[in-house]
C-alpha cells in the first residue's frame, strides 16, 4: 500500500502548493488518499494472483469490499468537503456554494467530475444491493467493471484538470497507477480465456 498512501503523502508534502488552514488541507489530503487508495482496488481482487494465493480469495474479497465501501463513502463526501469551509468564512454561503457546485458546467473538468461522481455512486449502490437487483453474477461483474473504468478515467481527468494539488508529479503519478490498473483489468478479463462457470459459482458463494 506504500504506492497508494506513502507516495501521494510524499508528493503532497514536497509539493509547492499554496497552503491554507488546517481544516482545508486535511480535507484535501483526505480526498487525495481516498482517490489513490480506491485505485488500489484494481490489485485487491482476483487479478492479484499472488495475494489470492497468500491469503485466499475469501479474504481478498473481504478487504476489497471494506476498502470499497469506506473510500467510496469518503469520495461521495468530496463536494461537501468543498462546502464545509464556507461555514467559517464571510464570503459565499454554504447553500449558495453547493448550488453553484452542482449547476456549474463551464468546464470539461467540472463535467467529468459530475460523471465520475455519478459512476461511483452507482458503483456503491449496485454493490450494496447486488442480490436485491437480481442480476446474474456475470452481468453484475460486467456492470461493475464498466462503471469502474468510466469512473477512473473521468475522475483522473477531473483531478488533473482542476485539482488544487495536481502538479506535474501528481499528474504523472495518477496516470501511472490508473494505466497500470486498467491494463491489469483488461489483461485479465479481455485478453485471457474467460473463467469457467464453476469458478464463477464458487466466487458467488464466497461473495454471499
Amino acid at each position: 500500500m506504500i504506492a497508494f498512501i506513502g507516495v501521494p503523502v510524499l508528493l503532497y508534502t514536497l509539493g509547492d502548493f499554496p497552503r491554507r488552514n488546517y481544516l482545508m488541507e486535511t480535507l484535501s489530503l483526505t480526498t487525495i488518499l481516498g482517490f489513490t487508495i480506491l485505485m488500489s482496488q484494481f490489485f485487491l481482487s482476483r487479478i492479484n494472483k499472488k495475494l489470492v494465493k497468500d491469503i485466499r480469495m475469501v479474504n481478498v474479497l473481504k478487504i476489497h469490499k471494506f476498502i470499497g465501501y469506506l473510500f467510496i463513502s469518503i469520495l461521495l463526501f468530496h463536494p461537501f468537503f468543498i462546502i464545509v469551509p464556507k461555514f467559517f468564512d464571510n464570503g459565499v454561503t454554504p447553500s449558495d456554494a453547493f448550488l453553484k457546485l452542482i449547476t456549474t458546467f463551464s468546464g470539461l473538468g467540472v463535467i467529468l467530475g459530475l460523471i465520475a461522481y455519478s459512476c461511483v455512486l452507482i458503483l456503491m449502490i449496485s454493490a450494496f444491493f447486488r442480490f436485491k437487483l437480481h442480476l446474474k453474477y456475470s452481468t453484475w461483474r460486467s456492470l461493475h467493471g464498466v462503471l469502474t473504468l468510466l469512473f477512473v478515467i473521468t475522475a483522473t481527468w477531473h483531478v488533473i484538470d482542476i485539482g488544487r494539488h495536481s502538479n506535474t508529479s501528481f499528474s504523472v503519478y495518477y496516470v501511472l497507477i490508473v494505466a497500470t490498473g486498467v491494463y491489469a483489468l483488461l489483461r485479465t478479463y479481455l485478453f485471457k480465456t474467460t473463467k469457467s462457470s464453476k469458478e464463477h459459482r464458487n466466487t458467488l458463494k464466497i461473495i454471499k
